[in-house]
């Protein structure tokens, strides 16, 4: 199949386990604009992130579960981040490593001696592994239409892109079908958005990814008040693909907008869109 976007929930969280980091402290990201070297990275957390994902399953059937990080599915990730810088924003936070050192496990009084000597073995195990160098926390965001500007860079990376899609073309063994509903769904709900908020204002948060190692540590709070930092107050929506999310997502202003099913042949499958209005 051609390579397409997929539209992809946040990150699975624990959100009663948010709690290791002050609610107001914020994580900073780094955007990755052409910097190859960094997308791996961001790739592979984005695999491990995901693997588990609902609706990744379900358009996935019965293909290899990306946390095997078998090279078909890097590849197909790697074109895919590339789109999304020509296309959106990529940002991705210090490596796992690092970010275990600012987000330490949380002990029941604080950070104990038990925590602490957790994150110490955790760290080892990281160090010595390809996912110590991966990226502690990615987002993949849009800006609203018509506000990212051309440049000799973007229009390179779009130029590569083409011909990449035709000598090369990747997918991700996906199903067809399933991607097409939900893309089509996806449309219909940005149209119906459009018709509620200034289309020049409304940001799309596609994905918010935490490594599963630095899960339940408050990181993934943190990024979101990032997000919210970055686009300025502006509107924003997301797909919710875990119901449990939900008040997550409320908890930081959302508001559940639509709740979604696809059905095809075989399951059926359901997500919540989310709108934060502007000016919270």
């Amino acid at each position: 199949m051609p390579s397409v976007q997929v539209k992809l929930d946040l990150f699975p969280v624990d959100k009663g386990k948010l709690t290791s980091k002050p609610e107001t402290e914020t994580t900073e990201l780094m955007q990755c604009y052409s910097i190859e070297r960094r997308i791996p990275e961001i790739a592979r957390t984005v695999n491990q992130s995901f693997s588990s994902d609902p609706l990744i399953q379900w358009l996935r059937p019965n293909a290899v579960p990306w946390i095997k990080q078998d090279q078909r599915t890097l590849s197909w990730q790697y074109r895919r981040i590339q789109r999304i810088m020509l296309e959106g924003e990529v940002f991705g936070s210090l490596s796992v490593e690092q970010m275990a050192m600012q987000y330490p496990r949380q002990g029941r009084d604080g950070v104990s001696a038990e925590a602490k000597s957790d994150v110490s073995k955790s760290m080892h195990v990281e160090k010595n592994s390809i996912s110590g160098n991966d990226a502690g926390a990615v987002v993949f965001l849009f800006p609203p239409q018509g506000r990212k500007s051309w440049n000799i860079p973007r229009a390179w990376l779009a130029c590569k892109l083409w011909v990449l899609d035709r000598l090369k073309p990747l997918d991700d063994n996906a199903s067809e079908r399933r991607v097409e509903i939900l893309l089509d769904k996806h449309e219909d709900s940005v149209k119906s958005l459009r018709k509620k908020y200034l289309r020049n204002k409304l940001w799309y948060l596609e994905v918010i990814a935490v490594h599963p190692s630095l899960q339940s540590r408050g990181l993934g709070g943190g990024v979101m008040r990032w997000i919210l930092e970055h686009i300025q107050n502006e509107p924003i929506y997301l797909e919710c693909t875990r119901k449990e999310n939900i008040g997550f997502y409320q908890s930081f202003g959302f508001e559940v907008a639509e709740e979604v099913e696809m059905t095809d042949d075989q399951e059926d499958f359901r997500h919540w869109v989310m709108v934060r209005p502007g000016g919270l």
